[in-house]
């Protein structure tokens, strides 16, 4: 296998590595051997290092988990000969490693067995952490509507409560108003104040109406993320030998 398209195999969000994936799904990809050069590598892998000399199995499987988002994993699975499992991370290294295709492979039944409860396990983990992060995601949104619609209705309040105040302290002073000039003076103000304070109940409606239209806004952004669907795709499985 050529060591640059091994590389994109699993960078899934990288351009380059969609359009690599993409082709590469429409080409048939028997089993097959290929043996990894780690002795010619120009950076030092030590946990590839570690495989040298070594033989076992490995499969790569594509997860699409929708739910609010489209995220797409290209997930590893395999084991040496001996029978202890692989890290994804080793397995990703292992192809940036030159390689060469030696033949047709086949796996046997129980191998593949093992494969696919391997890459059910990991695509299991996988799901997991999406929904903690899309659990994150929405408590961080709650928490910052929840903070806005606080300082959103706390503040209509308060300039309500300073009108209030001024048309009881207008009143006070009609009630004891002398001339006429006075009281017509002191009726203006507070007919102002009045309408004043009939908008800022209703701006006070208002930004009810609007926190609780951004709060089922996030309910249905919950909602979408719950109701989520993945689907698995498996790429290919090879048979390695590290040299």
């Amino acid at each position: 296998m050529a060591r640059s398209t091994a590389r994109f195999l699993y960078r899934v969000s990288h351009p380059l590595g969609e359009h690599v994936i993409k082709s590469a799904k429409t080409v048939e990809t028997p089993s097959a051997r290929i043996a990894f050069d780690v002795s010619h590598h120009p950076a030092r892998i030590h946990a590839v290092k570690a495989l040298r000399g070594r033989v076992g199995f490995l499969s790569l499987t594509r997860l699409v988990v929708e739910s609010y988002e489209r995220e797409d994993y290209l997930l590893f699975s395999g084991f040496e000969d001996t029978g202890a499992s692989l890290d994804q991370e080793t397995m990703e290294k292992l192809f940036s490693c030159s390689g060469c295709v030696q033949g047709h492979e086949d796996v046997s039944a129980t191998v593949q067995q093992r494969l696919n409860a391997e890459a059910a396990r990991h695509a299991k983990a996988t799901i997991s952490r999406s929904l903690e992060q899309n659990s994150g995601h929405f408590n961080r949104a709650r928490d910052k509507l929840e903070q806005w619609a606080d300082d959103r209705v706390l503040s209509a309040e308060k300039e309500l409560a300073a009108t209030k105040e001024q048309i009881k302290s207008l009143r006070r002073l009609a009630r004891q108003a002398v001339t006429l000039e006075e009281q017509h003076e002191i009726q203006q103000r507070l007919q102002k104040l009045e309408k004043q304070q009939c908008r800022q109940r209703q701006d006070i409606f208002k930004a009810e109406d609007e926190i609780m239209e951004k709060r089922d806004t996030l309910i249905d952004s919950l909602e979408r993320r719950l109701a989520q669907h993945t689907e698995s795709e498996a790429l290919f499985t090879i048979r390695w030998p590290v040299q």
